[in-house]
């Protein structure tokens, strides 16, 4: 199995001399259709992918994406920066154990979240394997639990020394434990270190006697749970990842291909939501992401137009926007921040200002080179009523110090909601058609 370490963003070359030989590139190709929309941009004899990170898995190669913000870091820097945010927005839990050594470990992405996989379920096995009472009819030549009448007379009318019997069964081949024995599998057959097999190995004799799903079976998911076997939830949760993320290849016949991808856009936002969280808590507002959602205007039949949807608001005990915060995954460029803004973002922020009345909106973007983690910038935004605009960098370290600015920046706008008091009347709210509504 071939390894590459491509960046978001980066294009990788195909060709004799590139990064992809052509018959690698078009089972890329091929595999695209299972990957989410947009992953890929291709150009003349090259292929990036946008702002997707994780790993992509096709015919003989293994390609992992990781982010890509300061130039000079190192790929173990930036396994830990996407670990880091997975860990923070509770899609790992507990992956921050791991990540404290990836600084001095080439162990590749696939190879993490396998490793995670491994540790979180070698933990609750030692506390015992799931089981459960299953109901079963059987003929015997004793009585166990109860006699089935009805099945008796019908079965063995004439075979007084066979017995129908019904009662219950403690086992383990039950549909949570045969969902973790697929993804041991699959799992399995993904990890490239040998160590990690022969711990997957070893883990899979745990399941000897419980069959694996079916190629058309799901498996329970963590909401499916019944209160004994809820300390499994998480583990089910990073099964489903794995099982999901195959799809066939249809290059190759039967085998299959893998895919393991976060879109960093939306990862960032919530890594960013559930740092601002506790802070926000603190001040007595609530956090809000992707909304309060608003049209920006009305067209003469009365029909909304433009649907606004924030990143993230910070609401009053009223429900008024104390801060409307947009998330940007991207770098800013030349060595100053506010003139690398995009007038787009400008727009945007100047929009949300006026439309929801909030006199205090915030840019948030990742930590890099010309941005700390910190740092920040103020714009005073020249519309019919004053707002500030603020430009803050987001860190990806265990040190949260950066998030003081963000403290400082939430307390004077709640003393002081804005300088919309001259306009009293709410923006107009999302309109329901009748039809909709009688139903």
């Amino acid at each position: 199995m071939r390894q590459l370490t491509a960046f978001e963003h980066g294009w990788l070359e195909v060709g004799p001399t590139g990064h992809l030989t052509a018959a690698e590139a078009d089972a890329l190709a091929a595999s695209e259709q299972h990957l989410p929309g947009g992953c890929l941009q291709w150009g003349h004899r090259r292929v990036k992918f946008a702002q997707f990170c994780g790993v992509v898995r096709v015919e003989g190669l293994q390609i992992e994406i990781l982010p890509k913000l300061h130039p000079h870091q190192a790929e173990a820097q930036q396994r830990s920066t996407m670990v880091n945010m997975l860990a923070c927005v509770g899609d790992l839990d507990g992956m921050e154990t791991i990540a404290a050594n990836l600084a001095t470990n080439r162990t590749t992405l696939l190879d993490l979240f396998i490793r995670h996989f491994a540790q979180l379920l070698e933990r609750q096995l030692q506390q015992g394997m799931m089981r459960d009472y299953r109901d079963i009819e059987e003929t015997l030549g004793q009585v166990r639990g109860r006699i089935d009448v009805l099945l008796q007379q019908r079965e063995n009318l004439f075979k007084p020394q066979r017995i129908a019997c019904r009662f219950s069964e403690l086992i383990a081949d039950i549909p949570v434990n045969r969902l973790l024995h697929s993804t041991i599998q699959l799992v399995c057959s993904l990890a490239t270190s040998p160590i990690l097999k022969q711990r997957l190995r070893s883990l899979r004799t745990r399941f000897a006697g419980v069959q694996p799903l079916a190629p058309h079976e799901r498996g329970p998911r963590s909401s499916d749970l019944n209160r004994m076997q809820r300390r499994y939830a998480g583990i089910v949760d990073l099964a489903h990842l794995f099982l999901d993320g195959q799809f066939l290849d249809p290059r190759s016949g039967q085998h299959r291909a893998f895919s393991l991808l976060f879109d960093m856009n939306r990862l960032f936002e919530r890594y960013t939501a559930s740092l601002l969280r506790p802070i926000a808590r603190r001040q007595g507002l609530r956090l809000v992401e992707q909304g309060p959602r608003r049209y920006l205007g009305h067209d003469e039949t009365g029909r909304g137009r433009l649907l606004m949807r924030p990143d993230i608001a910070l609401l009053d005990p009223d429900g008024r926007p104390i801060i409307i915060v947009d998330t940007k995954w991207k770098r800013l460029e030349g060595n100053d921040p506010m003139a690398g803004l995009s007038p787009a973002d400008l727009y945007q922020m100047a929009s949300y200002a006026n439309a929801y009345r909030c006199a205090s909106v915030c840019l948030l973007y990742p930590a890099q080179s010309t941005l700390p983690a910190g740092q920040s910038h103020r714009l005073q935004l020249n519309l019919a009523n004053i707002a500030r605009l603020t430009l803050q960098s987001v860190g990806f370290e265990q040190d949260f110090s950066f998030l003081c600015p963000l403290q400082d920046l939430i307390e004077p706008s709640r003393r002081d909601p804005g300088r919309f008091a001259d306009s009293t009347a709410d923006p107009t709210p999302i309109r329901v058609p009748a039809a909709r509504a009688a139903r």
